[in-house]
């Protein structure tokens, strides 16, 4: 997963740049070294940890398909960079800002989505003992040995959602109730005030300019009557012309438009017979729908919401007695499937810790149990899982207990998944041999169906895995084997190299197990300046820094060959696993 790690000016580091591989990769060196401030900037270049350098980069190699990630879900573009890698970045000025793919992003998002592929073990955090983590591991043992059960699965699930959205619809109808009366009144009230004001589009307008006429009519007819009278004495003016031979037809023709004119605005002000106190009180009315709505086609259209919401209440009764219906339906089918699941999961809780104890036994824990009680329905039905330890609470164990509780689970994940790969070849080839001799006796629907049902599981399977991030990711443990003894350090280097099919993995250890489980073993020292470094120890290397894990500062020569009898018989032994 992670390939490069650069690191400028940090506590321990002026400059690192670094090149890792996947698989098991152990950190040692003296204490002060720097080996957390390291870890520590991996973990604060994907938000779950405060930067502590100028500048940390990280390329990845990741496969998001497989990590059910989509980057556009957090405004990020999904594409990779010229060598098909994503690359992680903390610029630390003034400000500390944080990149994806050289983007920038907020640190929140950043952590949102480095959770899908990173799991950091150190404190009492993580989900990993949760009863949903638990359920899924539990029904991925289920599934891998009955297809069915994922079917069964989906069906719930969907019909749970149907019945979650159908209570959200049933509350909602009953709080509309509650107030319907107060509903309908308010919209029978705006019904009916629009419909009796009757507004029609453009008429505020024309209303506003007759009262601009009506304003001025009695100075208008006065001033036109004065006109016409004056026009009328043109005409001892006109005969004049005529006797003195002049042409005075333009005057005529202009003294005839002229009189036109005023018989005309005579007439359109006669017209206006709207009595000045119903004009007003007409405009005030649609001034009030202007104020309120905007327009008069605005308060038609609100006109018609109205008598649509009107409708939609007195419906709501009907509504009401349906959606109980239904859901009281959803509800009954939901408690058959429910109880149909808690059944499959109750048959195989003892194989689930059976197959805890079995890592348990290797990190000398005691005994470990799947406490199941009954919760209300959720996504996951109606089961919770409790992990207990020696019948004892998660809440109330040590920390160095509980971080080994938790790797006992991500072995059982990762078992879970390898268990999934072969049975589900097995079963893919069942089915196709079942289709092919059921094929003769069934019609091209019901083959449909045997086809359906087939890619729904299948799917599901892809949608477990990815929602446990079993097929990939990135564990980083800081010095989880502390103040734990000899054997349970041992049991915890094996799980960890266990776990190394399916993560990559970063640990940090003062003691030797882990880096004889190791596939890559990396030193961090500090040079006659004082700055960090780190490098990656050849056989030669290893045998030297396993040698001084064991006796101290003071190597001989029987440190040093003991050290070399360890490493061997841990290759072999890991060749074995």
């Amino acid at each position: 997963m992670i390939r490069r790690i650069l690191i400028n000016k940090s506590p321990a580091f002026s400059h690192l740049e670094l090149y890792v591989q996947n698989g098991f990769n152990v950190i040692s060196g003296v204490s002060g070294s720097g080996k957390s401030v390291f870890l520590n900037s991996i973990l604060s270049a994907f938000g779950l940890k405060e930067p502590n350098a100028d500048l940390i980069e990280i390329s990845l190699e990741i496969d998001y398909n497989k990590l059910g990630i989509n980057l556009e879900d957090w405004g990020i573009s999904n594409a990779l960079d010229e060598d098909n890698q994503a690359v992680v970045s903390i610029l630390k000025k003034q400000n500390t800002r944080y990149f994806f793919n050289h983007q920038s992003i907020p640190k929140k998002k950043l952590s949102e989505i480095s959770t899908h592929f990173i799991k950091y073990i150190s404190i009492k955090d993580g989900n990993e003992l949760q009863s949903n983590f638990l359920l899924k591991i539990l029904d991925t043992f289920i599934g891998a040995k009955d297809v069915k059960f994922f079917l069964l699965l989906e069906e719930y699930k969907q019909i749970f959602l149907e019945y979650k959205n159908c209570g959200n619809e049933l509350e909602n109808l009953k709080r509309m109730q509650k107030n319907l009366e107060n509903l309908k009144d308010f919209a029978q009230f705006e019904i009916d005030k629009i419909t009796r004001i009757d507004p029609q589009i453009g008429e505020y307008e024309r209303l506003l300019n007759e009262k601009k006429l009506l304003s001025k009519k009695e100075k208008v007819l006065q001033s036109c009557s004065l006109a016409l009278q004056s026009i009328d004495s043109m005409d001892s003016v006109n005969r004049a012309l005529q006797l003195l031979g002049l042409d005075n037809s333009n005057l005529q023709s202009c003294l005839l438009e002229v009189r036109g004119n005023l018989e005309n605005a005579i007439d359109d002000f006669e017209n206006l017979d709207m009595e000045p106190e119903e004009l007003l009180n007409r405009i005030g009315e649609l001034a009030d729908i202007q104020r309120r709505y905007g327009s008069e086609e605005e308060a038609l259209k609100h006109l018609a919401i109205q008598r649509e919401k009107l409708k939609e209440y007195e419906n709501i009764e009907f509504d009401k007695t349906q959606l109980e219906k239904k859901y009281i339906e959803l509800e009954r089918t939901i408690q058959e499937l429910s109880k149909k699941i808690t059944q499959k999961r109750i048959a195989n809780i003892k194989n689930f810790e059976a197959r805890l104890n079995n890592f348990a036994q290797q990190l000398k824990l005691q005994v470990l149990s799947i406490k199941r009680s009954s919760c209300l329905f959720d996504e996951f039905g109606v089961d919770n899982l409790e992990i207990l330890l020696d019948e004892k609470s998660k809440n109330i164990v040590s920390s160095g207990e509980y971080n080994r509780m938790r790797l006992c689970v991500l072995c059982t994940m990762v078992e879970a998944n390898e268990v999934k790969n072969i049975n589900n070849t097995t079963q893919r080839s069942i089915i196709k041999k079942t289709k092919a001799i059921e094929k003769k006796k069934m019609n091209v629907r019901d083959q449909q169906n045997i086809f359906n049902n087939e890619s729904l599981a299948n799917l599901h399977f892809t949608n477990q895995y990815n929602a446990l991030n079993t097929e990939c990711g990135i564990l980083i443990l800081d010095e989880i084997d502390a103040n734990l003894s000899g054997e349970e350090s041992e049991g915890v280097a094996k799980l960890l190299h266990f776990l190394s099919r399916s993560y990559q993995i970063f640990a940090i250890s003062h003691q030797p197990f882990m880096p004889l489980m190791s596939d890559y073993h990396y030193l961090v020292s500090r040079d006659d300046e004082n700055k960090g470094y780190i490098q990656l120890l050849d056989n030669e290397g290893k045998i030297q820094e396993i040698a001084r894990m064991i006796s101290g500062s003071n190597l001989d020569s029987h440190a040093i060959n003991y050290a070399k009898t360890l490493l061997e018989q841990k290759k072999q032994e890991r060749s074995n696993l």
